[in-house]
């Protein structure tokens, strides 16, 4: 029977309908869009498909009418052929002079590649064509031939015995000094391998045409084999496509190309809708002489789309049937670590912390797996330590022995006493320390009904340093950037009749300095989870740009719950100082917990707060500082030049990875220490995990 509480439909069924939606819409709206567009794509395909093919049509005659030209015009130039045509012209009535010529044009005609090569004398008159030895004598005319009479060279489109559409040229041939000696013209019929060749590059078909003559019906002179015989294209294409003039001359390539652009039309060609476009090829003189005729199949453009409908209903069918199975298999993916959660969930409220949590992927159900390992991780640290905190002889949370007045003010404090109000405000209940800057007390704060920490700054510091105050400003204006459980909180910045205060969090717990003096050395399972809690309070400080600089046990509290607070930043600087702050030489601190670099007053940064923590956990772990000397002195020489023994020397059950950790973590060189405090964190993780036998997990 089906619990009440779950879902009508399952997880599978949800995934599956809100994909299925998803396709669906998805797939209506593509075929609504390709159905409107499809008309509109079909015409710019054939649109693109014409001027690729004209395009492709233009720089192949060019290319080769370039090339003609070019082999014509060095022949020209040529001494010997320029003195064989000035001797024909010379003896031209002779047999054997028309003979050389013959020869000649042949020569040029093979060189060149030509259908034909015919030379002409300065006054017209025909001295050779290669094609037909009897050919001479004639006097010829027109643009082509009087242009190359007179002095350039002149291109253009002809027909070829009156069947072919031709490329034709005409270059000067220059006598001695110069002189006009004649005229090399050169023929080169366009055939049917180019209307196959533009096809299976381009995909249109061609048909080539020729106007025999003013007024003549066109003709058609070469064809793609896929649009039949003569008989059938002819009359489609004269119909459909030959009336009106063919349009305005065409400015790309060029007018060099002597083409003019026609208008689109549609064509029907063997019951197959054709769109076509009217290419005129021109005379010399700008006469219509012939053309092509470029054509796409409209048909074709259109079935494509046809192909993409189809395709796109098959697809859909198909993301359908695949959005079900996978839907079964992402809900099975997602369910099981799920309920791995909400068990390990329900085990924690019952105090039970070593659920296993089965691996996950990167994913966001895989994010909310570690953070839940890391949940377990830290309740399970937790728990060691308040058991630790719990057991018989680990020592109650005691305020500090009462300190006689007259001994506190011997020391420059600013003394306060039990019952005494300060500020009007906070009423003084018991003193909790004396610290390098002053006293600490526990007051209540009547304003807001709670129990606050105030800490007093010394008069004679005022006294003595001018930037004492200066300095109290500045750990106001720091701790403030830091709000964090592992930090203890600061309030306000005060001052009462000469006397500066700080109000604070105040924390009901034992310091950890008070816990290793009670306890001794402390266990392992209890100096990771107060070391990691520490890392944390640092990485948050030095994310504010804060280093503490004054990092030890005595800074540290820790409360019956567990939770580890790190206090007293009096002493931190920004790790960028500015201006009327400490400076490199001066230093600040306690020294058996100082790196090298801040016993010798360079600049420090964060690492300086990474040794001190190693120092702590060396404390924790054997009881013991790693440096201890009867004078200062001696303890600054034993830092700077002597490595300390490890922790696993002095304590056999200390982990070696963890012994190896504190030692790197107390490296004279600071580029040999861990970078940051999240780096710390995760070696202590690793060590953890490895100890339980369990995998470690990246920090957050």
């Amino acid at each position: 029977m089906r619990n009440a509480a779950e879902p009508k439909f399952g997880l599978a069924w949800r995934i599956f309908l809100g994909t299925a939606a998803v396709v669906l819409i998805v797939l209506v709206a593509t075929l609504a869009v390709a159905s409107t567009v499809a008309s509109s794509n079909a015409n710019a395909a054939v649109q693109a498909g014409l001027e690729q093919t004209n395009a492709r049509v233009f720089d192949i005659l060019l290319g080769q009418r370039t090339t003609l030209l070019k082999l014509a015009q060095l022949y020209a130039d040529n001494p010997d052929f320029r003195s064989s045509v000035a001797a024909a012209r010379t003896a031209k009535d002779t047999a054997g002079a028309f003979a050389t010529a013959f020869d000649q044009s042949n020569v040029v005609d093979t060189a060149l590649g030509a259908t034909r090569v015919q030379l002409i004398d300065p006054e017209g008159v025909l001295l050779a064509r290669s094609d037909d030895p009897a050919q001479h004598g004639n006097t010829l005319g027109g643009a082509l031939i009087g242009g190359a009479l007179e002095g350039e060279a002149t291109q253009g489109f002809g027909v070829a015995d009156s069947t072919s559409l031709a490329q034709v040229v005409a270059v000067p041939i220059r006598g001695a000094g110069g002189s006009m000696a004649g005229v090399l013209m050169a023929l080169r019929k366009i055939d049917d391998s180019l209307a196959m060749q533009i096809g299976k590059q381009t995909g249109s078909e061609l048909v080539f045409y020729i106007v025999p003559g003013p007024n003549a019906r066109p003709q058609i002179s070469v064809s793609s084999p896929k649009l039949g015989g003569r008989a059938v294209l002819g009359p489609a294409i004269e119909r459909s496509m030959m009336s009106g003039p063919a349009g305005a001359l065409q400015e790309k390539p060029g007018a060099t190309m002597m083409m003019a652009m026609g208008d689109k039309r549609d064509v029907n060609i063997s019951g197959t809708n054709y769109v076509g476009q009217r290419v005129a090829a021109l005379s010399a003189g700008g006469n219509e002489v012939g053309g092509f005729i470029a054509l796409r199949d409209r048909d074709r453009e259109l079935a494509s789309y046809y192909k993409l409908r189809n395709a796109l209903l098959l697809a859909g069918v198909v993301a359908l049937l695949i959005a079900f199975f996978l839907s079964s298999i992402i809900s099975r993916q997602i369910v099981r670590p799920v309920k791995a959660l909400v068990g390990a969930t329900q085990r924690a409220a019952d105090g039970d912390y070593n659920a296993e949590i089965p691996a996950s992927g990167g994913d966001e159900v895989g994010t909310l797996a570690e953070a839940f390992k890391r949940l377990l991780a830290d309740l399970r640290d937790k728990q060691a330590l308040v058991d630790f905190l719990q057991a018989p002889g680990s020592g109650r949370t005691t305020a500090m022995p009462a300190m006689p007045t007259m001994q506190m003010a011997a020391m420059g404090a600013a003394v306060l006493e039990p019952g005494q109000t300060l500020a009007v405000r906070y009423e003084i209940q018991t003193v909790l320390g004396i610290g390098g800057m002053g006293m600490v007390y526990k007051a209540a704060d009547r304003e807001l009904g709670e129990l606050v920490a105030i800490k007093t700054l010394k008069p004679d510091i005022m006294e003595q340093d001018s930037s004492a105050l200066e300095r109290f400003k500045s750990e106001i204006r720091l701790a403030r950037k830091i709000a964090h459980r592992n930090v203890v909180r600061t309030y306000d910045l005060g001052e009462n009749g000469g006397v500066y205060f700080i109000t604070m969090e105040f924390v009901d717990g034992k310091s950890l300095k008070d816990l290793i003096v009670a306890r001794g050395r402390l266990p392992v399972s209890v100096v990771l989870p107060i070391a990691k809690q520490l890392c944390r309070a640092l990485e948050v400080a030095h994310e504010e740009g804060v280093i503490h600089r004054d990092i030890k046990p005595a800074n540290m509290v820790v409360q019956p719950d567990g939770v580890l607070k790190v206090m007293d930043f009096g002493i931190a600087r920004l790790a960028k100082r500015t201006e009327g702050q400490t400076q490199a030489g001066m230093v600040v601190g306690t020294l058996e917990y100082m790196p090298p670099e801040q016993l010798l007053g360079e600049e420090v940064d964060a690492r300086a707060d990474l040794y001190a923590a190693g120092v702590v956990l060396y404390e924790c772990l054997t009881g013991k500082l790693p440096h201890t000397a009867e004078t200062a002195i001696t303890l600054v020489t034993k830092v700077l030049d002597e490595t300390p023994v490890s922790p696993r020397e002095l304590q056999p059950d200390v982990p070696q990875a963890l012994s190896d950790l504190v030692m790197r973590t107390l490296s004279k060189n600071r580029e040999d220490r861990p970078r940051t405090a999240l780096e710390l964190h995760d070696a202590l993780d690793r060590v953890e995990a490895s100890s339980r036998g369990s995998t470690p997990y990246a920090s957050r």
